[in-house]
């Protein structure tokens, strides 16, 4: 079982403030947790509805992409997993993390306008060309009896923390660094949800023809030159041309046009 959550101020102050259908509506809020993925997916086996969102303002073991781990400062930033159950075909589901990326950049820019936050392929949130926010999507393969099979969307997201270790300090940024004042984290975490349950609710009715649409207006280097690295250790460059039917990362190299599914993509030939 899911242990019951105590009272969590952010979860408290976010609650009153939520203009979604579903979106965290159900909300469980921690101080310190293991991986707010890791819960979700547990809340989700017990029959967690669609939507709803674990919370916590640390994570000891939170996960990124590629077998990365993600930390950040407790109470500066915004970490939760959201619960989803999409009537989509397996080769889709990595749309959800593009719809996510172009609803947590619109949900962003009303709080760092003027700066216009671009994405990195696959998901990473960029700021003057430094991450400030990265995904995990993870499937739950215990589906609670009579409902269907979860997925579970991981968000982190880098609000008011002001530094950064040595060796991130020059990649990584904050919407307080970006945009040189404090962002108030409740209203942000309404206003994404409310972004986030529009652009999935749009994936679920259009099969992702307006969220390509929307993500490749924000895509970092689209037709420029770009190097993107593999797991085992090799590079491929070329034109970044933008993204197939489902997501996958279209590149021109020199031998040809390819199809990418995972990888590290740098605007910088040597990394």
């Amino acid at each position: 079982m899911t242990a019951p959550s105590p009272p969590l101020p952010l979860a408290d102050a976010v609650a009153p403030l939520l203009r979604t259908t579903r979106f965290g509506r159900a909300l469980r809020g921690y101080a310190t947790v293991p991986s707010t993925n890791t819960l979700a997916a547990g809340w989700a086996a017990e029959g967690a509805p669609e939507g709803a969102v674990v919370l916590a303002e640390y994570q000891t073991a939170g996960r990124g992409r590629l077998g990365r781990t993600w930390d950040a400062r407790p109470g500066q930033n915004l970490m939760f997993s959201t619960i989803l159950r999409p009537t989509l075909p397996p080769d889709r589901l990595g749309l959800i993390t593009l719809a996510a990326s172009v609803a947590v950049a619109e949900a962003v820019e009303a709080f760092t306008a003027p700066l216009v936050p671009a994405i990195k392929w696959p998901n990473d949130l960029l700021l003057e060309g430094r991450k400030c926010c990265g995904m995990l999507l993870e499937a739950s393969f215990e589906a609670h009896p009579g409902g269907r099979a979860a997925v579970i969307l991981g968000i982190g997201l880098n609000v008011n923390q002001f530094e950064f270790p040595p060796a991130l300090a020059d990649r990584a940024t904050s919407l307080l660094l970006a945009g040189g004042r404090p962002v108030p984290r409740a209203p942000l975490l309404a206003r994404l949800l409310e972004r986030l349950e529009i652009r999935y609710e749009a994936l679920l009715r259009d099969g992702g023809a307006s969220i390509r649409a929307a993500y490749l207006e924000r895509l970092d280097g689209l037709q420029q030159p770009v190097t993107l690295y593999l797991a085992d250790g090799s590079s491929r460059t070329g034109i970044l041309e933008g993204i197939t039917e489902t997501g996958a990362l279209r590149l021109r190299t020199p031998d040809g046009p390819r199809v990418f599914h995972a990888g590290d993509v740098t605007t910088s030939p040597t990394g």
